[in-house]
């Protein structure tokens, strides 16, 4: 019996270590607010979601809002080419019902447009490269690992 109560015990002070340690080992992610008070709608100039990007960095664990009204735009996650060439025929994902909050969940390339008439040829398109570096030029937040 004894040994059965120590054990319960020692169960107990690891969960509470572990609990402790997870707490404890939080990191920050940024939150990207993409277009900053333009938002996700077609730009006054071609180049305005490329210009918005550049001197931000991306980290594992970020997270982009597209802020849109429902109805009144949209979201497609595309391949590299459909990208470049605005083709929306095979979309990865698409998202209507804004805004959109995606999690940057692996290094890599990703390609986002918009499909709402000639939205994406007017540069309402957005090219980010997530690295395993933390983001910045976002609003910070904590989050807590598992």
């Amino acid at each position: 019996m004894e040994r059965s109560s120590s054990m319960s015990l020692g169960l107990v002070l690891l969960g509470c270590s572990v609990m402790a340690t997870m707490l404890m080992g939080s990191t920050s992610a940024v939150l990207h607010v993409v277009g900053g008070r333009q938002g996700w709608d077609v730009p006054d100039n071609v180049t305005f979601y490329q210009d918005w990007a550049r001197p931000r960095t991306f980290g594992v664990g970020d997270q982009l809002i597209f802020p849109y009204r429902p109805g009144s735009n949209n979201l497609l996650v595309v391949k590299k080419k459909a990208y470049e060439t605005c083709d929306m025929s095979d979309p990865i994902k698409m998202y209507y019902m804004g805004p959109t909050i995606l999690n940057l969940a692996a290094v890599g390339d990703y390609y986002y447009v918009s499909s709402s008439g000639r939205h994406c040829e007017h540069g309402q398109r957005l090219h980010v490269t997530v690295g395993n570096a933390p983001g910045s030029s976002g609003v910070k937040f904590p989050i807590k690992l598992n």
